[in-house]
């Protein structure tokens, strides 16, 4: 044997060892992204309270326009309030939306619709890291998986879907 054989079998070996820490770094990470916007969207995080929208207007940015609005936060105990608090949403303005601030000083709309399109984004995160779980059941070669874990990857995408579906009828719709 020339030694190009090896070589071939070196690179297949390494692709799957490469292909886990890939998936199972991306589903940790967009599972933890989303998750952290899941807490704030559900009001298990963060400072809860209301924005009086006093202004609105659409900012440039590398050639895309962006809704930016801005008032005044209450927060709901009235221990915040913040007379320059922005979101990034296209908002009535005269309206007052509920809100939840963040740690970093941020705001976050609450409601159905971010609930379950944060949601749908966790959820696909625990996919991709499952998909890491699955690349590792099936090294060697070996075409088997567990059932259990296709079973389980199965019912996220289905939960994943539903969520996301729920998530755009009530923004449609205007269910906050």
């Amino acid at each position: 044997m020339n030694g190009w054989g090896r070589l071939g079998e070196r690179r297949r070996a390494g692709r799957p060892a490469v292909m886990v820490v890939v998936l199972v770094a991306a589903g940790l990470g967009l599972t933890w992204f989303a998750g952290t916007h899941f807490a704030y969207a559900t009001g298990l995080a963060g400072t809860p309270g209301h924005l009086r929208v006093e202004a609105c207007a659409w900012e440039h940015v590398g050639g895309h326009r962006y809704p930016h609005c801005s008032g005044i936060f209450r927060s709901s105990d009235g221990t915040v309030v913040d007379p320059n608090a922005s979101i990034g949403k296209n908002l009535p303005v005269g309206d007052t939306i509920a809100l939840q601030r963040v740690d970093s000083g941020g705001y976050e709309q609450t409601g159905t619709a971010s609930s379950f399109g944060w949601l749908a984004i966790s959820l696909l995160g625990l996919m991709v890291l499952l998909l890491g779980i699955l690349v590792v059941c099936g090294k060697d070669g070996a075409r088997r998986v567990p059932r259990g874990l296709l079973v389980l990857l199965g019912a996220l995408g289905a939960l994943t879907l539903l969520s996301a579906f729920i998530g755009g009828v009530a923004g449609m719709t205007g269910a906050f």
